[in-house]
Formats: structure tokens, C-alpha cells, sequence
């Protein structure tokens, strides 16, 4: 089998971008995760697309390799693959006319339509913004609120496990968020199958944060999902959402105060590796009334396409 791919990140969040006319009908999932693998392209998801017949709009179905399975998001998707459509053939194939300096594609998700305006200069993608509305709203009707799990203080944001730093080191003082030894990963471990166990949600994705920036943001994030497959993604779109939609929800942003027409924004530091924070910054927008997320806007600092060809196996 013969696949064209294109490869990028989203602040090393790993993505890898597939044609659904290539694929046998039936073999999605299985192929996907076969090229997510080290030895093949190595990514943390990949994103099949097919072509909708209509001007700027995409289908796509969305894997990733932990359970596996298709999930109904995912941001770093999103930004890596406005990035192709402006700098790889992948936008004269599904038919995406560049309009300059701003072009607006919809892409049919799992959990809604997703709107990507993309700022491009020169065949250069400069800014994507990926609005998140559907996957708010999916994070809403799964459910809201606190939880204590492992005696820790916890939120849930619909599919995701958000949790404080600050409120982790409560119940492991001593918990290592640049190594991650094995106390921090049992530990986390444990907060995760409680997750689990009391909500059913079997994506149960992690997003972990504190208030102590380095680098000039509101707050610092990692996306440590799956770690006894030492799965830690640097940056996340989905789980930058599901955080502003958790922090807004404990009343932790009463400090910043909303902008025009109740927009609100946070800078989330991002991207160093394995390491809680890092150099990059997810701006995050999220359209507040009466205490709630309405929607959700973000964009990444760096975007970047690594790899376009072939796979074959």
C-alpha cells in the first residue's frame, strides 16, 4: 500500500495528515495507527480527509493510537493541517481557494462543523485561528464541575481530567512535572481510573496547569494523557479549551477581566516538552455569558509542516 502523507506539529504536538481515497474502506483506524507508530511516521494523531464536494469544506475522521480509536477533536489537527492547505498541494486537492490574506474553511468533525480561518502571506500560513464552538459544546453536555479523586481536587471539562498543579502537589508533595518519576505517574495514574471509573468517559484525556508563568503568559500547561505509554503531549488544542472552560468554571479567572462583547483571552504557555510550560504560547479566546463558555477560539505561536511524501508498507 501506497499512502501520500503530510507531517507537522502544533508546538510539538505531532500530527499526521491522510487521504481517505487511499485508504481501503473498513481499514482507517488500523492504518492510521500503523503510520502513528515509531517506526513508521510517529505522531500523536493523524487526520483522514475526504473530500465533501463543496467549496471549502472537508470531511475528516480523527485517530489517535492510545486505545485506539477516532476521536471527535482535535486542535493540533486543526492548526497543522490550515498550515498544509496553504504551504502543500493538500489545498488545490480538496479544492481550497486561497483568498489573500484570509482564507475560511469548514471541517466536518465528530462533534460538529469547525470553522479554520487562516492568515497566509506568500504561501505561508502566518495565523490559524480553529473555532472550537462544537467541541464547547460537547464538553458541556458531557459535564462540568469538581470532583475529589485520590483526594485531590479536580475538574471535569467534559472529556477531559483538568488539574490544578498546585492542587496535585497537595497529595504528592513531592511530584516531578520535568522527569515525571514513578511516584508523579502512579499518582496521576490513580486520579485518571477514578476518572474513569465515576464519569465512563474512556478518552479520559489529561490537561494539567499552575499560575506560574515564566515566559509572559497567564498560565502554564502539559498534556500528560496517557503516561504509562509515556504519551505526554506538549501542547494540545482540545485540552487548551477544556482548561479555560475548567479554570473559568472553579472561578479562577476572575482576575482577567473580559474584553469587547465578553471575549476573554488567555495566553497558555506551551511546548516544552515533557515539561510543564515551555516557550510557546496557545492564545485561547473564550466567549463568556452568565458564568459559561459559549465558544472557543484558539491559535498557536508554532505551526509548522516537517515531512511531505510517501509511505509504503
Amino acid at each position: 500500500m501506497k499512502l501520500n502523507f503530510v507531517r507537522g506539529h502544533m508546538g510539538g504536538n505531532l500530527i499526521i495528515l491522510l487521504r481517505g481515497d487511499q485508504i481501503p474502506a473498513g481499514q482507517e483506524l488500523e492504518v492510521a495507527v500503523k503510520l502513528m507508530g515509531p517506526n513508521y511516521l510517529h505522531a500523536h494523531e493523524a487526520g483522514i480527509l475526504y473530500p465533501t464536494g463543496k467549496m471549502g469544506q472537508i470531511d475528516v475522521k480523527i485517530a489517535e493510537p492510545t486505545l485506539p480509536c477516532f476521536i471527535s477533536a482535535c486542535g493540533g489537527f486543526t492548526q497543522v493541517l490550515g498550515a498544509a492547505l496553504i504551504e502543500t498541494d493538500l489545498g488545490k486537492l480538496f479544492g481550497i481557494v486561497q483568498d489573500s490574506p484570509l482564507t475560511e474553511v469548514i471541517l466536518h468533525t465528530g462533534c460538529g462543523p469547525t470553522v479554520l480561518n487562516i492568515e497566509a502571506f506568500d504561501r505561508k500560513a502566518v495565523r490559524i485561528k480553529t473555532n472550537m464552538e462544537s467541541f464547547v459544546k460537547e464538553g458541556y453536555e458531557h459535564g462540568v464541575g469538581q470532583m475529589l479523586l485520590q483526594g485531590c481536587e479536580v475538574m471535569r471539562a467534559g472529556k477531559f481530567l483538568v488539574i490544578n498543579a498546585d492542587h496535585f502537589k497537595e497529595v504528592c508533595p513531592e511530584a516531578d512535572f520535568i522527569n515525571w518519576d514513578r511516584q508523579t505517574r502512579d499518582q496521576l495514574l490513580a486520579i485518571q481510573r477514578e476518572f474513569v471509573d465515576q464519569t465512563g468517559e474512556e478518552e479520559s484525556n489529561v490537561a494539567l496547569y499552575d499560575w506560574h508563568p515564566k515566559n509572559g503568559g497567564d498560565l502554564r500547561v502539559i498534556f500528560p494523557h496517557y503516561v504509562q505509554n509515556d504519551f505526554i503531549e506538549p501542547s494540545c488544542g482540545t485540552g487548551s479549551v477544556a482548561s479555560g472552560i475548567a479554570v473559568l468554571a472553579r472561578g479562577e479567572l476572575n482576575h482577567i477581566a473580559a474584553g469587547k462583547n465578553g471575549w476573554l483571552t488567555l495566553n497558555l504557555e506551551s511546548g516544552g516538552g515533557i515539561e510543564l510550560g515551555g516557550p510557546d504560547f496557545t492564545t485561547l479566546e473564550l466567549k463568556i455569558d452568565s458564568g459559561v463558555v459559549n465558544s472557543a477560539v484558539f491559535s498557536h505561536s508554532r505551526v509548522e509542516i516537517t515531512a511531505v511524501g510517501e509511505a509504503r508498507f
